[in-house]
């Protein structure tokens, strides 16, 4: 008897994931048994870091130099265009800023959507891992790389004497958001992707056009008179949250943190939970068309 009880508890738990009517699994199964892999995501997401060169000091410094020359060169471009001046420290450490939250959302999507496509080096095509594990461990990945970022990023914050304010608080929430919005979008792409192969190639693109549309490089306050056409780019309110978060408001007549936080939480929100109905209706397809 106690050898049958250990041979039961021995045997690994069923994944369940038949498809309903509408192409679903049960849900609640389904993320049931995407939690009981939360340690491979962790694991998985290390040996991603690992293979990027973070334990060696260049693999370090360059995570860290990359985005401040990008930094530097949207300051010149921004001076250029704008007619400002290039001693302009504050805007220096805002366009860096910036910089940094913006690398975090769309290095969620670029490397959740490879990780996809790439199925894991086979790992997928051959096991019942459900596959929305890989997305998360590259949302993990990302926000690894962003949490040391920040610690990069302190120097540039004083040096540009942006201080310290009470917005600052929400940087948390705002990781959380990103995060959110980063990864339902990367579900979405990573559907289209399977179907359509140019998608990964036109991503790169579609993502820098995005931030040029979006208050990364220049400042919120720019388009407060068309406000209402600007929240209708959802990364509007996301990174307008970002700005005042680093440096606090920048115009007291101009929109507030928490109203920001509020439009960012809604979309970021729509847009996980139809990424993940969207990528799960879809995973069983994966393993024949990769």
């Amino acid at each position: 008897m106690s050898q049958e009880t250990s041979e039961a508890s021995s045997t690994p738990p069923l994944i369940s994931r038949r498809s309903t009517r509408t192409g679903l699994p049960p849900l609640r199964n389904y993320i049931r048994d995407a939690w009981t892999y939360r340690t491979f995501a962790v694991h998985w997401s290390r040996a991603d870091v690992k293979a990027r060169n973070f334990d060696t000091f260049f693999g370090r410094a360059w995570h860290v130099i990359n985005p401040l020359l990008f930094g530097l060169i949207y300051f010149v471009f921004v001076g250029i265009v704008g007619g400002g001046g290039f001693s302009d420290m504050e805007r220096l450490a805002m366009i860096v800023g910036n910089l940094y939250a913006w690398l975090f959302f769309s290095g969620v999507i670029t490397t959740s959507v490879g990780a996809v496509q790439s199925g894991a080096g086979g790992i997928l095509a051959m096991s019942s891992i459900p596959r929305v594990v890989l997305p998360m461990a590259s949302a993990i990945t990302a926000g690894n790389l962003f949490l040391r970022s920040l610690l990069a990023y302190v120097p540039i914050h004083f040096l540009g004497q942006r201080g310290a304010h009470i917005e600052m608080l929400w940087i948390p929430v705002l990781a959380v958001l990103t995060l959110m919005a980063g990864l339902g979008i990367a579900l979405i792409m990573a559907v289209l992707n399977v179907y359509f192969r140019d998608v990964s190639r036109l991503l790169p693109h579609v993502l820098r056009l995005w931030m040029y549309l979006s208050p990364v490089i220049w400042d919120y306050t720019r388009v407060l008179d068309s406000a209402e056409l600007a929240r209708l780019n959802p990364l509007y309110p996301l990174m307008t949250a970002w700005t005042i978060a680093f440096g606090g408001t920048l115009d007291p007549n101009g929109p507030g943190i928490v109203s920001q936080v509020g439009w960012s939480f809604a979309w970021s929100a729509v847009s996980l939970v139809v990424g993940f109905l969207v990528f799960v209706s879809r995973e069983d397809e994966f393993a024949v068309r990769n």
